[in-house]
């Protein structure tokens, strides 16, 4: 895998400080790395996106999960805008500017990945983020990735459970 190491070292640093912000109490927070297929079509969500996905292995994704309080299905689209926030009153209470989330989502685009969300209210959420391998030798090359990110603050958060 190539990319930036700054940059992804935000977008992971951002999901687990939030999945420790927004997760209960005396839960545990999962960070899980594997090989992975292609990353979901622009679009598909759940088992939908794991269905559309060709069985070829081409990179991997990170996944952080929290046994918070959930997400309503009805936020998860626009979680990743900027200053958008589920309970402002308890993510200005939490701290954080609401841009996140929006960072996140531009960092992974920027590597040609992406960013999936799953959560179920009462159980928890997990954040996935799908990058592409390094193509071997001898396959069409990719573009060169970004060198550096736009000055974007480094804090954030997801709006509140």
């Amino acid at each position: 895998m190539q990319g930036d190491e700054d940059q992804l070292t935000q977008v992971f640093q951002n999901l687990i400080d939030n999945a420790i912000k927004y997760g209960r109490e005396q839960t545990d927070v999962v960070v899980a790395l594997e090989r992975a297929e292609a990353p979901p079509a622009p679009g598909a969500t759940g088992i939908r996106a794991r269905q559309a996905a060709p069985q070829k292995v081409v990179g991997i994704k990170v996944s952080v999960t929290d046994k918070g309080e959930g997400i309503a299905r009805t936020h998860l689209p626009r979680l990743t805008e900027r200053f958008y926030r589920v309970d402002a009153a308890r993510s200005r209470a939490l701290g954080g500017t609401g841009l996140g989330l929006a960072i996140v989502k531009h960092i992974v685009n920027r590597h040609r990945g992406r960013l999936t969300i799953d959560s179920e209210v009462g159980k928890g959420s997990t954040f996935t983020v799908h990058l592409p391998g390094v193509e071997k030798p001898g396959e069409k090359a990719e573009k060169p990735l970004p060198q550096s990110a736009p000055n974007l603050s480094q804090e954030g958060g997801r709006g509140a459970a």
